[in-house]
């Protein structure tokens, strides 16, 4: 039979968030990684980068509104996407990835899906269907972390926001934001050589200019004498089951990624 070119939209998104646009996007305005791969062999097919150059590519204002789970996402020409074309002359199935958000290499997630793609059926590259696929990054991204676990007291700074990047705000002064403060909980938590486990409650921190940030200071719980092994921040999102971490000590871990040497290769290439 003869092959059709066919052709996928993806649009990465965050759980609970927007798309990934500009604030998920590193210094090259590139905010995901989205890979197409044969399921079986595990062979990279073809890869493309979502560019969120665009100001608006987080998606249109409406994009936050009530939708059935029968509906589609709000999208528009501004919204992110990563179209990839394939060559087939029969139903295929392939398995779709986002790496992301690339502004911080080391919280992004991977996030796939299984679809069968049919040949000469396009998905979202109509304007009356343009949603496409939509792969959501489940998590927290935390960065900008500064933390102090020596001595008698223990102090803690942290940005947490969604994996989109947008912010956390307080939940008494913004009564309508998507994303109050009541919302989440963040916490330092250090692990010591005595195989004891302590637990520090960061506040969100409502200090004039600081943005989406949780801070605090408290007595050192550990005894006397006893190391700290690991200190991590740990941040939680219940209602969406959005969770995120960030190791701070010993020195943050490249985690090894179980994943096809060319998809490998092409993320270590774009994070440098």
């Amino acid at each position: 039979m003869k092959k059709q070119t066919t052709t996928l939209l993806v649009r990465p998104a965050a759980r609970g968030g927007k798309y990934l646009g500009p604030d998920a996007a590193n210094a090259n305005h590139q905010s995901a990684l989205v890979f197409l791969l044969n399921p079986l062999m595990e062979e990279l097919v073809t890869y493309g980068i979502a560019d969120a150059s665009n100001s608006l590519s987080a998606g249109p204002a409406g994009l936050m509104n009530p939708v059935s789970r029968s509906a589609p996402f709000a999208t528009d020409d501004n919204t992110v996407q990563v179209q990839l074309s394939v060559d087939i002359s029969e139903p295929t199935d392939f398995r779709v990835l986002v790496f992301g958000p690339l502004s911080h290499p080391d919280q992004a997630r991977i996030a796939q899906a299984d679809i069968t793609v049919l040949p000469g059926v396009n998905i979202g590259t109509s304007s009356q269907y343009p949603e496409g696929l939509v792969i959501e990054v489940p998590g927290l991204c935390i960065s900008d972390v500064k933390a102090d676990w020596q001595g008698s007291q223990v102090s803690c700074f942290a940005k947490v926001t969604m994996m989109c990047g947008c912010p956390i705000r307080n939940a008494a002064t913004n009564l309508d934001w998507f994303w109050p403060s009541t919302d989440f909980s963040v916490q330092l938590v250090t692990y010591m050589q005595s195989k004891s486990v302590h637990y520090y409650t960061l506040d969100f921190d409502n200090a004039s200019g600081v943005i989406s940030s949780f801070t605090g200071q408290w007595p050192n719980q550990a005894a006397v004498g006893d190391s700290v092994e690991q200190a991590w921040i740990y941040a939680f999102e219940p209602k969406l089951g959005n969770q995120g971490k960030y190791m701070i000590y010993p020195s943050i871990l490249q985690s090894q990624l179980r994943l096809p040497q060319d998809v490998q290769r092409v993320i270590l290439e774009a994070v440098g």
